[in-house]
C-alpha cells in the first residue's frame, strides 16, 4: 500500500493513473483499510503517513464505504487513531488524524458506537497538561466542524466542558480559548429552540468578548475570526446575543478607537455593530448606545483615502476599508433606528465638519448627508432639506476633490430619496452641475484623459435629472447639447461617452415623449455603438450602455414613435444574445427585450420560443457561483475509487447520508455579481414580457412560474423580490385564461406561490423582501379578490402575516419588547412602510371577504391601529392609522355600525390635530361614519355638524376644507331630514368648486341628486349658482367620467324642471362653453 501511495504522490501523469487503477483494486479487499491504517503510525515518510490519513478521510466521509468494514477492522482502527493522536508528533499528520477521527465519529456516535472517542477528548480536555488539554481541544473543534448534529445529545457535556476550561484559565489568550470558539461556533446551528445551549451560550457570551479582547493583544487574526462567531450568533441564534448588547457594543467601540490595531480586525467590529444595529435596535437605543457608536463611526469617516480622487464609499465584502464598512454601518443605523434618535447626533458632528477647514472632516460629514438620505428621508424632508441642499451646493463647488465628489454622492442620494420635494430646488441646483459638467468636459479635451470627478458628477446628475420627470424639460436643451458634443468628440474617452450615454437614458426616463426632438441623434449616436465588428474589451462597454439607452427609449419615447424601430431593436437584441455569454451583456439585453414587449405586446409571439429559453436558462444557472475550498487540502486526491466503475449505492445503509458528504472540503461558496444581476434582470424581464405578450406567453407561462419559484429563498435579497414579483404578475396570467383550466391553474399557482408568500413575510429576514411579498400579496388580492382564498389555509396564512407584521412579530422586526406597553423608542422610517405594507393587505383582504368575516377580523387588528394614533407616534403613522380604518369601510359595509362607539369619539379629536393630513383624514371619517353607521350616528348630527362648522372657520388647508364639504355631503345623503339645510347649504356651496381633493366632487352631486330627489325646497334658489358650479367642474381636465355623469343628470333634470332658470343660465355662457353643455347632456 506504501507503494501506491509513493506513486499517488509523483508529478507523472501516467504513473498516477496505474496507482489509482491499482488503489481501486486495493480497496474492494477489507485489508486495506487495515494497511492504511498501520501506514499512519509505522511510515516514516511523513507525505506517506498524512496521504494515508486523507484516502481514509475521503473514503469514508460516505456511510456506504464505512458500514461494511469488519466489525473487528474498526474497533483496531479506532484503537489505533487514538493511540496516534497521542503520540504523533507531525502537526500536519495530527491534523489529518483528527480530520479522519471526526468522520468516523460522524457515522458511529448517532448509534452510540465510539462512546470512547468522547471520553478520550474530555480526559484530555480535563488534564492539567496543557498541551494535552489543547490537544483535546483542538480535536474536539475539528469533530464539531465535520458532523455538528451528531453532538446534540452531548451538548450540555460538552458546553459544561468549556465552561470549566476556561474558568481554569487567567491568561485567556491561548490556543485553547481559539479552540473554544471554534467549537461554539460550528454548533451554533444547535442554539435556536435548544434552551440549554441558549443558556449555555449566554453564560459563555461575557467570556467569549474576553477572549477576543485579550486574542487583540497578541493575534489579531485570531480575534478578528472570534467575530465569525458573534456574527454566526446574530444570523442564527439572536436570542443569545439580546442580554448582552450594551458590552458587544462598548466592546467593539474599544477595538475601533484603538490606534494600534490592524484595519481588518475594526472592520469586523464596525460590521458587527451593522448586524446589531439591524437586529437589536430597541437595544441600542435603550442602552443610549447611539451617540457614542456615532462619535466612533465618524472619526472613522475622517481617515484619509488611499485614493483621493476616486474613493469607494461602499464596496463588497472582499475590499472594504474602515471608510466604506463605516458608511455601509452608518446607513443601517440610519436605516434601522428612529430618526429622532438618531439625527441629531448625527448633525452635531454635520455642522461642525462644514463649519471647520479640515477637507476629511468635511468629506464624512457629507457622506453623512448622504446615508441618511434613504432611511431617514421624511425626517430631513419636513425639518432639514433646504439647509442640507445649501450645504451640498457648497460642496459640490468646493476646490478640493475629496469634498466635491461627497457632495456629488450625497446629492445623487437626495435626488433619489427626497422627490418630489428635491425638484423644486432644479433652479438652484441644475445650473451649478451644468456649469461643473462643463467644466470637467473643457478638461478632458485638454488632458485627453478621463476627469476623476466624472463618475460623481454623471451620477448627481442622472438621478437628479431623472426624477424630475417634466421639470427636466425647461434645462433639457442645455443638456442634451453638452452630452452630445461628448459624443460627437472622437477624443473622448470611452468611460465618459459611457456615462454620457446612460445621462441621455435619464433624461428619456424623466422627458418621455418630449425626446423626440433628439431622438433621430440620439439613435444614429447609439447605432455606431450597438453593431460594432472589432469589439474590444474597453469598448464593449459602450456597446452594453447604447442597449440599455436604447431600452429606455423603447418605454418613454411613446409606443407609436418607437414602433417603426421595434423589430429592427428586436433582431438586434436576439443576434446579440447569440453572440455573447457575458452576463453584463446577457442582463442589458433582456432589459431590452423586455422594454420592446412595451411596444410590440402579442406581436412578439414569434420570438418568444427564443427568448423564453435563454431567460429561463438564465434563472437556471448556477454560472457564476465560485466554490471555496479548504486551504490546508494538501492533495489532489482521486476523483473516483468506488470498488468498481458500476458500484452500486447501498440504499440500506446510506439513509443518513448528508448531501455534502464528498464535499468535505469545501468551506463555502462565492456568487459573482454580474451573474447574479443576469439572473434577476431574466426573472424581471420574463415577468414584463409576461404582462405584455398576454396569450402569446401561455405557452411558456408554466415552466417560467416553476423555475422563477425555485430561487425564491435564493441567497441574494433582490433575486428573491425580483422572483416575488414576477410569480405574482404569472399568476395573474393564469387568471385571465377563461376556461375552467385557466382556473384550476391559477389555483395551482396560488396554492404554492401563497403558502410562500406567507413563509416569507414572517421568516425572511430581508425587510425589504417581506414589504414585496406583502406588495404582492395586497396586488394579488386587488386583482383576483376571494379566488385568492380559495386555496385551503389561504385566508389564515394572510391574516396571520397581516397580524404578525403589525404586532411586530416578524423575522425581519426587531422582536424585544414587541407589542410591548410603554414602549417611547419611535420607529424606523423603513419600518413605518413595512407596517403600511400590511396595512395595504389588510384593506384589499376586506374586498375578498364577507362584511362578517372582515369584521371579525378586523377586531384582532383595530387595536393596534388606534395605539398607533397617540400623540408620541409620527403625523404619518396617525394619518395612515386613520386612513386605514377608513379604507376599510366599503368592504365592512353595515358591519361599520360595531365600530362606530370607538371610532367617533376619535374622529372628532382628531379634527383639531395640527397636522393638516390627520385632520383631514379625521373629516373625511366622521362623514364616512354617517354614511356607514347610519340609525348609530343619527343622534350626533348637531354634534358634527358643529365640529364642521368651527373646522371651516378655521381651516387653511385645501384639502380638509374640500373634506369637510365631502362630509356635509355624505351626512346630507344619509339623512337630510335632521340636517338645518337653510342654515348649512349656503356655507356647502360657498365652498364649491373643491380645490384640491376633486374626488369629493362625486360625493357633492350626489347629495345635490338626492335633495333634488326629494323636492327639497332649498335647491331652488341655488339652482342657477350650481349650475355654474357643475360648469366649472364639467370641463376640467382631470374630473372622471364617474363625475361627470352625475354632473350631466344633475343639468339634465334642471333643463326638464326648471326650463326658465336653464334657459337663463345657458344665456350667461360663452358659445363654447354652451355647446360643451350640451353635447354632455345630450
Amino acid at each position: 500500500m506504501e507503494e501506491i501511495i509513493l506513486k499517488l504522490l509523483v508529478t507523472d501523469t501516467a504513473v498516477i493513473q496505474q496507482a489509482t487503477a491499482e488503489l481501486r483494486q486495493a480497496f474492494k479487499n477489507p485489508e486495506s483499510t487495515r494497511a492504511l491504517y498501520q501506514l499512519i503510525v509505522t511510515s516514516n515518510n511523513l507525505q506517506v503517513k498524512q496521504y494515508a490519513a486523507l484516502l481514509l478521510r475521503k473514503r469514508f466521509n460516505k456511510a456506504k464505504y464505512w458500514a461494511p468494514v469488519p466489525n473487528p477492522i474498526k474497533e483496531e482502527f479506532k484503537q489505533v487513531l487514538q493511540q496516534a493522536l497521542v503520540n504523533e508528533t507531525e502537526k500536519p499528520v495530527k491534523n489529518g488524524i483528527v480530520q479522519l477521527i471526526g468522520v468516523i465519529v460522524k457515522h458511529e456516535l448517532p448509534h452510540n458506537g465510539w462512546p470512547e472517542v468522547l471520553q478520550f477528548v474530555r480526559h484530555l480536555m480535563e488534564s492539567d497538561e496543557f498541551p494535552k488539554q489543547e490537544l483535546g481541544m483542538y480535536t474536539l473543534s475539528i469533530m464539531t466542524e465535520i458532523a455538528p448534529d451528531a453532538y446534540l445529545p452531548h451538548v450540555q457535556t460538552i458546553m459544561e466542558l468549556l465552561n470549566n476550561v476556561l474558568n481554569k484559565f487567567t491568561d485567556l489568550a491561548n490556543p485553547v480559548s481559539c479552540y473554544i470558539l471554534d467549537i461554539m461556533l460550528h454548533l451554533v446551528s444547535l442554539v435556536e429552540g435548544n434552551q440549554i445551549m441558549v443558556n449555555a451560550y449566554h453564560q459563555l457570551l461575557p467570556r467569549v468578548m474576553q477572549i477576543i479582547q485579550a486574542l487583540t493583544t497578541v493575534d489579531q487574526e485570531k480575534a478578528a475570526k472570534g467575530f465569525e462567531l458573534l456574527d454566526e450568533l446574530c444570523e442564527s441564534a439572536q436570542s443569545v446575543i439580546a442580554p448582552h448588547v450594551k458590552n458587544l457594543v462598548e466592546m467593539c467601540l474599544t477595538i475601533i478607537n484603538n490606534k494600534d490595531l490592524d484595519d481588518d480586525l475594526k472592520m469586523k467590529a464596525v460590521v458587527f455593530i451593522g448586524w446589531l444595529a439591524k437586529i437589536k435596535k430597541k437595544a441600542i437605543v435603550k442602552h443610549k448606545l447611539v451617540e457614542p457608536i456615532i462619535d466612533t463611526l465618524f472619526l472613522q469617516m475622517c481617515s484619509k483615502p488611499d485614493d483621493e480622487e476616486q474613493e469607494i464609499y461602499f464596496s463588497g465584502e472582499n475590499d472594504n476599508t474602515p471608510i466604506t464598512s463605516s458608511t455601509q454601518t452608518l446607513d443601517l443605523l440610519a436605516l434601522h433606528l428612529p430618526p429622532e434618535k438618531l439625527v441629531p447626533y448625527m448633525l452635531k458632528h454635520i455642522e461642525s465638519g462644514m463649519e471647520g477647514t479640515d477637507i476629511y472632516v468635511k468629506k464624512a460629514s457629507y457622506l453623512s448627508l448622504a446615508v441618511l438620505a434613504e432611511g431617514c428621508s421624511e425626517y430631513i424632508r419636513n425639518k432639514y432639506l433646504e439647509s442640507f441642499l445649501k450645504c451640498i451646493c457648497q460642496g459640490i463647488t468646493h476646490a478640493s476633490p475629496v469634498v466635491r465628489n461627497a457632495a456629488l454622492f450625497a446629492l445623487g442620494q437626495f435626488s433619489e430619496h427626497l422627490q418630489p420635494d428635491i425638484s423644486r430646488y432644479a433652479d438652484e441646483l441644475l445650473p451649478i452641475l451644468f456649469q461643473f459638467l462643463s467644466q470637467i468636459c473643457n478638461q478632458i479635451r485638454q488632458e485627453k484623459k478621463d476627469s476623476p470627478s466624472a463618475d460623481r458628477m454623471f451620477y448627481a446628475l442622472e438621478i437628479f435629472a431623472e426624477n424630475l420627470n417634466e421639470g427636466l424639460l425647461p434645462y433639457l436643451p442645455t443638456l442634451m447639447t453638452i452630452l452630445f458634443e461628448i459624443l460627437d468628440d472622437p477624443n473622448s474617452p470611452v468611460h465618459i461617452c459611457e456615462l454620457a450615454l446612460s445621462a441621455i437614458g435619464a433624461a428619456a426616463n424623466a422627458s418621455k415623449e418630449h425626446m423626440l426632438p433628439y431622438f433621430e441623434k440620439i439613435i444614429g449616436i447609439l447605432q455606431k455603438h450597438l453593431v460594432v465588428e472589432n469589439q474590444t474589451e474597453e469598448t464593449s462597454c459602450l456597446q452594453i450602455q447604447a442597449v440599455d439607452t436604447l431600452g429606455v427609449l423603447a418605454r418613454t419615447i411613446g409606443e407609436q414613435n418607437f414602433a417603426p424601430l421595434a423589430m429592427k431593436s428586436l433582431e438586434l437584441g436576439l443576434n446579440l444574445l447569440k453572440g455573447t455569454e457575458d452576463p453584463d451583456a446577457k442582463k442589458s439585453v433582456y432589459g431590452l427585450l423586455a422594454s420592446i414587449s412595451t411596444v410590440m405586446k402579442e406581436e412578439m409571439s414569434s420570438v418568444l420560443p427564443v427568448i423564453a429559453e435563454y431567460m429561463i436558462n438564465s434563472v437556471q444557472s448556477s454560472e457564476g457561483i465560485v466554490t471555496r475550498y479548504n486551504e490546508e487540502s494538501e492533495y489532489l486526491v482521486y476523483e473516483d475509487l468506488s470498488e468498481s466503475d458500476k458500484d452500486e449505492e447501498d440504499i440500506e445503509n446510506s439513509d443518513n447520508e448528508d448531501d455534502n458528504d464528498d464535499d468535505d472540503d469545501v468551506i463555502g461558496y462565492n456568487v459573482e455579481n454580474a451573474f447574479v444581476e443576469e439572473k434577476e434582470e431574466a426573472i424581471l424581464a420574463l415577468r414584463e414580457i409576461a404582462q405584455h405578450t398576454k396569450g402569446a406567453f401561455l405557452p411558456y407561462l408554466e415552466k417560467s412560474f416553476e423555475e422563477v419559484f425555485k430561487v425564491l429563498n435564493y441567497p441574494q435579497e433582490d433575486i428573491r423580490k425580483a422572483a416575488i414579483d414576477a410569480l405574482m404578475q404569472f399568476c395573474l396570467n393564469f387568471s385571465k385564461i377563461e376556461t375552467s383550466e385557466g382556473a384550476a391553474a391559477t389555483q395551482k399557482a396560488l396554492s404554492m406561490f401563497i403558502p410562500k408568500l406567507s413563509e416569507l413575510i414572517r421568516l425572511d429576514e430581508e425587510r425589504s423582501v417581506v414589504m414585496q411579498a406583502l406588495d404582492s400579496c395586497a396586488e394579488l388580492l386587488e386583482h383576483l379578490k376571494s379566488d385568492v382564498i380559495i386555496g385551503a389555509g389561504h385566508k389564515e396564512a394572510i391574516m396571520n402575516c397581516i397580524t404578525d407584521v403589525m404586532f411586530g412579530r416578524t423575522e425581519c422586526q426587531d422582536q424585544d419588547e414587541a407589542g410591548g406597553e410603554g414602549e417611547d423608542e419611535g420607529e424606523a422610517e423603513h419600518d413605518e412602510l413595512l407596517f403600511e405594507c400590511a396595512g395595504q393587505v389588510l384593506t384589499n383582504f376586506g374586498k375578498a371577504l364577507t362584511p362578517e368575516d372582515f369584521a371579525l377580523y378586523l377586531q384582532v387588528i383595530f387595536p393596534v391601529l388606534i395605539k398607533r394614533l397617540k400623540s408620541k407616534n409620527s403625523d404619518s403613522q396617525r394619518s395612515f392609522s386613520i386612513g386605514t380604518i377608513l379604507e376599510c369601510f366599503p368592504s365592512l359595509q353595515h358591519q361599520v355600525v360595531g365600530f362606530v362607539p370607538e371610532l367617533f369619539p376619535i374622529f372628532v379629536k382628531f379634527t383639531n390635530d395640527p397636522c393638516d393630513e390627520v385632520r383631514s383624514n379625521a373629516i373625511f371619517g366622521l362623514g364616512e361614519l354617517a354614511l356607514h353607521g347610519k340609525e348609530l350616528i343619527y343622534p350626533h348630527y348637531a354634534e358634527i355638524l358643529q365640529v364642521l362648522s368651527n373646522a371651516i372657520a378655521r381651516e387653511s388647508n385645501a384639502g380638509a376644507r374640500d373634506n369637510i364639504i365631502g362630509a356635509i355631503a355624505r351626512l346630507i345623503i344619509t339623512n337630510h331630514s335632521i340636517i338645518p339645510l337653510d342654515q348649512v347649504f349656503p356655507v356647502f356651496i360657498s365652498h364649491l368648486p373643491l380645490r384640491e381633493d376633486l374626488e369629493e366632487n362625486k360625493t357633492v352631486f350626489k347629495s345635490i341628486l338626492v335633495l333634488y330627489t326629494n323636492g327639497h325646497a332649498v335647491l331652488r334658489p341655488n339652482v342657477n349658482t350650481l349650475l355654474k358650479i357643475a360648469t366649472d367642474i364639467i370641463q376640467q381636465e382631470n374630473t372622471d367620467d364617474e363625475t361627470k355623469n352625475l354632473i350631466a343628470e344633475f343639468m339634465k333634470l334642471v333643463q326638464r324642471d326648471f326650463p326658465e332658470e336653464w334657459n337663463s343660465f345657458c344665456g350667461q355662457l360663452t358659445t363654447e362653453s354652451a355647446a360643451f353643455v350640451m353635447r354632455m347632456i345630450v
